[in-house]
């Protein structure tokens, strides 16, 4: 079904019939996050699938020059080949299906592959030959990431030593990847990682065919005073100071980096308290990414008619519409004192771990779709 294109949120709600939420996509913030990753980043950028796998998303990051995609099940792959025929997936999932595996290498001709223990590297080449490029996952300790990735996946340096040598003696192509966690603030933890891959490629002396930095990068907490191109300089100086790589081809994988800026959300106020604002989405819904942010985006209250409330400001604890206590945005929202029942939350930043994560608990999981913007 094709969605509804309004040129503003006010628009959509003067037009708006009922009172479900709904998950507005700016094709165009999408495709331009695309340009400025592509532009910015010294390697190939993949979009990890999984932080929104929408048709639209999807289509609007390829019509912005993304032909690469990092996908965690055959469903991704097929996701990504219908928004671009023949587009490059890599596997990289560390744990994965013998099925599946399969299923990518015949049905998709996937060549990319992850590990990060010998029971997998063995598993991977029961299952298909060795014309494959196996990248061993490092763990990348980093204390700068919101949540780390380190607890489930990632060899330890001596572990990815010993897969390294694996791979090559079994006659696949190593490479090596790594993912420094979710929402990193300091720009130097990449650099930091490169620097511990460097070391392992020279201990190991196996070059490999590339590196996989992984994603991370921040959208929703980026530091004051920095910007993503301050993220892209440190890893192009770490890339060129290390005399080990500096002529391996980079890689990275970002995926709420390129799709938080492309969504809103908007929600509907069913009731004011004194300090509480009761809406009709909540973390079971699309705003369950709050849970991992807890920081306010940036967020206007329009009325029915779409007109936007300006005055003092006050801070509001955010319930979402289940009869489940839980269902509760971790972080007190600064709005207007005059907020009111019918008045409808614009909230920015939405475009990652936002849809694709709803349920219908309670029966309570129905939204709507828009779109916002001109077309390109």
């Amino acid at each position: 079904m094709a969605l509804e294109r309004f040129d503003s949120t006010a628009q959509l709600l003067r037009h708006k019939k009922s009172d479900l939420p709904v998950f507005c996509i700016y094709p165009e913030r999408l495709r331009e996050a695309a340009r400025d990753f592509l532009a910015g980043f010294p390697g190939e950028v993949l979009y990890a699938v999984k932080a929104n796998p929408h048709p639209l998303v999807l289509k609007s990051l390829v019509e912005g020059g993304i032909r690469a995609f990092d996908t965690a099940s055959i469903a991704e792959m097929q996701l990504a080949r219908q928004a671009l025929r023949g587009a490059h997936c890599s596997y990289n999932h560390p744990v994965k299906p013998r099925p599946a595996i399969l299923a990518a290498y015949r049905d998709h001709g996937v060549r990319d592959f992850v590990v990060d223990h010998p029971a997998e590297l063995e598993k991977l080449f029961d299952v298909v030959g060795t014309d494959i490029i196996v990248q061993v996952r490092i763990a990348a300790p980093n204390p700068q990431a919101t949540i780390s990735f380190n607890s489930k996946f990632g060899a330890d340096p001596d572990l990815a030593l010993a897969l390294m040598k694996s791979v090559r003696a079994r006659g696949a192509t190593a490479a090596m990847s790594t993912h420094i966690g979710y929402q990193t603030t300091d720009p130097h933890s990449f650099a930091r990682v490169l620097q511990l891959i460097a070391a392992l490629v020279g201990t190991s002396g196996i070059r490999p065919a590339y590196i996989n930095i992984g994603g991370g990068f921040p959208s929703v907490l980026m530091p004051d005073g920095l910007v993503l191109s301050d993220f892209f300089k440190a890893i192009r100086l770490a890339h060129r100071g290390q005399k080990e790589i500096a002529a391996v081809p980079l890689k990275c994988e970002p995926g709420s980096a390129l799709a938080h800026p492309g969504a809103i959300v908007l929600a509907q106020v069913v009731l004011v308290k004194e300090d509480a604002v009761y809406l009709n989405d909540g973390i079971y819904g699309a705003l369950v990414e709050f849970i991992h942010s807890r920081i306010q985006t940036p967020t206007r209250v329009l009325t029915p008619a779409g007109v936007a409330r300006i005055g003092q400001l006050r801070p509001y604890t955010l319930f979402g519409p289940t009869c489940d206590s839980y269902d509760r945005v971790p972080v007190e929202f600064s709005l207007p004192a005059s907020i009111c029942e019918g008045d409808w939350l614009e909230i920015s930043m939405m475009g990652a771990y936002s849809n694709v994560l709803i349920t219908d608990f309670n029966g309570l999981g129905e939204h709507e779709y828009a779109i916002l913007g001109e077309p390109a």
